[in-house]
């Protein structure tokens, strides 16, 4: 290598055939020829009789291994999540099989991982969260919940059943009793008309005997149409309502539960019931046929006491009922009931007997 001046930066030699070294660049030729020139006719050299050392072919020499980034071992590698494969990218000028990096900047800067989430495995992931788990809160709430619907449903039929299941066995007696009575006396009512028909049809009986019979219908005729004054075994219901909670559907209920129970006659207030009567409210009062009557309210009523008593009493009836109003009902039996009020008949306008 030629020697050059003090005070002078030697210029390193370049052969035109040297490999150069990788990451390195050749220098302009046409450049490095010129500065020499002119360099070796401002500095005349001696030549160094230093024997010229051969050069050397960069590339043939051995250079340091790449380090290999070592992989942990996979029974001590920590648990990652599956990467999904990644799509095929079109249009960046990349193989194939290439794959690219889609986390942002911020993330590679900060050090932080790629969690690729499929918007299908995170639909599932939801599905799963929302399905309800079989744990022992979720099993307990739901036998409570079962337990307590069951009751209620229980509590509901037994309080709207209100039949003869409810009744005690004296109670199922004594009703039993009063069906058994009216039955035999409707019996005999029967045989009794039934042998007035025969002596009839057949001329056996006088003229007396037949306006005997004659007689016996009219009065009959009248005590039904409230038209005569009657009187007979009975009971009488007195019914105390200080707050007139006792209305006129609660009165017609009480009027047709005695005639289901077979009475002849019946006296509410003082005012006679017949089968054109009507029960209403005024005002806070209560109207049978446009008559106010008093309080407390006083039926009077003709019939067999028994079972007139029975039909008031029974569980479920009207006394209950009653009482579930904040009023007091009490029923008194007699062996003698007067009802002296009537009903004044009223001419037929449209109707007219067959004959």
């Amino acid at each position: 290598m030629a020697k050059r001046k003090k005070g002078r930066p030697a210029q390193p030699d370049v052969e035109p055939d040297a490999t150069v070294v990788p990451g390195g660049s050749l220098p302009d030729a046409s450049t490095s020829h010129d500065a020499d020139a002119d360099a070796d006719a401002a500095y005349p050299t001696t030549p160094d009789p230093t024997p010229a050392i051969p050069p050397v072919d960069v590339a043939d020499e051995p250079g340091p291994e790449p380090e290999t980034p070592s992989v942990p071992d996979s029974a001590h590698a920590p648990d990652r999540a599956p990467t999904a494969p990644r799509a095929p990218v079109f249009g960046t000028g990349l193989d194939d099989g290439a794959e690219v990096d889609f986390t942002s900047s911020v993330a590679r800067e900060s050090g932080t991982s790629r969690v690729p989430v499929e918007g299908g495995a995170a639909w599932r992931r939801l599905l799963r969260m929302s399905r309800p788990r079989a744990t022992r809160a979720n099993l307990l709430g739901a036998l409570l919940a079962v337990l307590l619907g069951a009751g209620i449903a229980a509590q509901v039929q037994l309080t709207n059943q209100r039949g003869l299941d409810e009744l005690s066995q004296s109670d199922l007696v004594r009703l039993l009793d009063d069906v058994s009575v009216r039955s035999s006396r409707l019996d005999q009512q029967v045989r009794e008309l039934e042998a007035t028909r025969d002596r009839l049809k057949n001329g056996t009986g006088t003229a007396a005997e037949a306006l005997d019979q004659a007689q016996k219908r009219v009065d009959t005729l009248g005590i039904l149409a409230g038209t005569l004054a009657a009187k007979g075994p009975g009971i009488t219901l007195r019914v105390t309502d200080p707050t007139k909670t006792v209305t006129g559907p609660i009165v017609l209920d009480i009027i047709e539960e005695l005639r289901d129970a077979g009475a002849e006659s019946i006296d509410v207030g003082g005012v006679r019931v017949v089968a054109s009567s009507y029960v209403g409210d005024r005002g806070g009062q209560l109207v049978v046929d446009g008559v106010t009557v008093p309080r407390p309210l006083v039926i009077k009523v003709i019939g067999d006491s028994k079972t007139l008593s029975s039909a008031m009493t029974i569980p479920g009836g009207i006394v209950e009922s009653v009482r579930q109003k904040g009023a007091e009902a009490v029923v008194t039996e007699s062996s003698l009931i007067e009802i002296t009020s009537v009903h004044r008949p009223v001419e037929m306008t449209h109707a007219k007997p067959v004959e």
